[in-house]
């Protein structure tokens, strides 16, 4: 971090002072009520202890490591993250997490979003920040970049600050946050490019589904998080494909079935014949009508996922050719 992305006067945190010549309590509280950081009252500055707290709270290594695949699972863009007010709008209910991995990834109706910390409001503590290694710098910077697509405008700002949710301390020790001061602030790291983030922050939402997926490939891991922790669901998953194969199957065969039960009735002569003609020609019917709707849907999922690779590869080699060419038509069927 060559430089601290917004200046002291934007600060929306006054409770933490800094010195270089206070080791290891490079940081302290300014307002002299405790020697721990604000908002965690848990964790004391003491440097030892304290890195060790920031490393958990804001590095995402596996996200790192799927980096390379993670355009299998979302637009590699990193401005792909909708304002709060439009995931209401697409019926995502805001479920509250600490973890930093499990930030702004969705999992049908839900997206999970991690709250603000006090301290990342505070000037001195970025005075800090920029003592640490490049890692927790580039982690902390990538999640504040996301707040500046999260809140865009004052209807965003509002749910963030609804009590259920409180993604924005209330105030900075003293004052209230208001809409303007914190649009102020966060404007700043609009301004950051991507080689300035965590490769995990090079893109924005991350489906669970596909992160789960591509997780058992490319990590080796069981899932990326479990949303239902019993096995009935996780086995449910499985059996429900292999249920509806094995219909498809059953209803081919019985076709089949009738099909040569029917042939040796429509060869003789018996008052059965006009039956066995209809039989024959339903079960005929009926396998064409079950091959087709199959084949139409197995067609139909292939083009679904041809067309998301083609939509994120565009844009990856939009990416490479730099912030001019950003016009990609082509939209994702699965944002």
């Amino acid at each position: 971090m060559a430089q601290i992305p917004f200046p002291e006067a934007h600060q929306l945190n006054n409770q933490l002072g800094f010195s270089t010549f206070r080791s290891p309590l490079a940081l302290n509280r300014s307002d002299q009520t405790s020697d721990t950081l604000p908002g965690q009252p848990r964790i004391s500055l003491c440097a030892s202890g304290l890195d060790n707290y920031l490393l958990k709270e804001h590095s995402t290594p596996e996200l790192d490591s799927l980096a390379p695949w993670l355009w299998l699972v979302s637009t590699p863009r990193s401005s792909h993250i909708s304002p709060l007010h439009h995931q209401a709008s697409r019926e995502r209910k805001i479920i509250i997490v600490e973890n930093p991995q499990l930030h702004l990834v969705w999992f049908y109706d839900q997206v999970f979003v991690k709250p603000i910390p006090r301290y990342l409001l505070s000037y001195a503590f970025w005075q800090y920040l920029a003592t640490q290694p490049d890692v927790l710098q580039k982690s902390v910077i990538g999640f504040l970049r996301t707040y500046s697509h999260l809140i865009r405008y004052e209807s965003d700002y509002r749910i963030a600050m609804r009590e259920e949710y409180s993604l924005i301390p209330e105030d900075d020790g003293e004052e209230r946050i208001t809409w303007e001061r914190f649009a102020t602030f966060i404007g700043w790291f609009d301004k950051v490019a991507d080689d300035g983030v965590n490769p995990r922050y090079h893109y924005g939402e991350l489906r669970l589904t596909r992160l789960n997926f591509y997780t058992r490939i490319f990590l080796g891991k069981l899932t990326f998080h479990h949303i239902h922790s019993q096995w009935r669901a996780f086995l449910g998953q499985i059996f429900t494909p292999l249920l509806s194969l094995f219909a498809v199957f059953t209803v081919i065969l019985n076709a089949m079935q009738v099909e040569l039960a029917a042939e040796p009735m429509i060869d003789g002569s018996n008052h059965w014949l006009a039956f066995a003609k209809f039989s024959r020609c339903l079960s005929i019917l009926v396998l064409v009508l079950t091959t087709g709707i199959t084949v139409t849907f197995g067609i139909t999922v292939l083009f679904l996922f041809v067309h998301d690779i083609w939509f994120a590869r565009s844009v990856l080699k939009e990416n490479k050719s730099g912030p001019g060419r950003k016009n990609t038509i082509m939209k994702s069927g699965v944002v």
